[in-house]
């Protein structure tokens, strides 16, 4: 395995493992997460299709199924939280004075290697590259050539 088939598959592995890590106490607590998207000026409703999109598109992403449309995805709710929430409280992801003030620091980065997500493909240990291989492929549609 190449440098960047490692960037890939190790990006995609961290984005997925995220997304599962805070998707998971969103399902478990549906009520309270409801509570918080109204709070935060979202729908009440939008809370449960995040929560289970976060829970199992990160599985799915950590695995490598459907890589480049779950890290667009992804991506795009990372674009609305950091401009709807993140955003007023600038960049610096932790403010001494108010601790649930939550910059977008943390955000853009998730966006940036979400982007490489998409750029580099899963990587060659994913479910996408081994669909390829059984199909024939040589390779994926876009993939680096390292």
């Amino acid at each position: 395995m190449s440098r960047v088939h490692w960037v890939a598959t190790l990006s995609r592995l961290f984005c997925g493992i995220v997304f599962i890590v805070h998707g998971y106490p969103k399902i478990m607590n549906l009520s309270a997460t409801t509570e918080a998207f109204a709070g935060m000026g979202f729908p009440g409703w939008m809370a449960v299709p995040i929560a289970i999109f976060e829970f199992f598109g990160g599985i799915l992403l950590a695995a490598g199924f459907l890589t480049r449309i779950l890290a667009a995805l992804f991506a795009a709710e990372m674009v609305v939280a950091g401009i709807k929430v993140h955003l007023p409280h600038g960049f610096d992801v932790y403010h001494f004075g108010d601790p649930m003030a939550r910059g977008y620091e943390y955000v853009l980065a998730l966006i940036v290697l979400l982007l490489g997500v998409i750029l580099l493909g899963p990587g060659p240990l994913s479910v996408d590259s081994k669909i390829r291989r059984m199909r024939g492929a040589e390779a994926e549609p876009g993939e680096p050539i390292a």
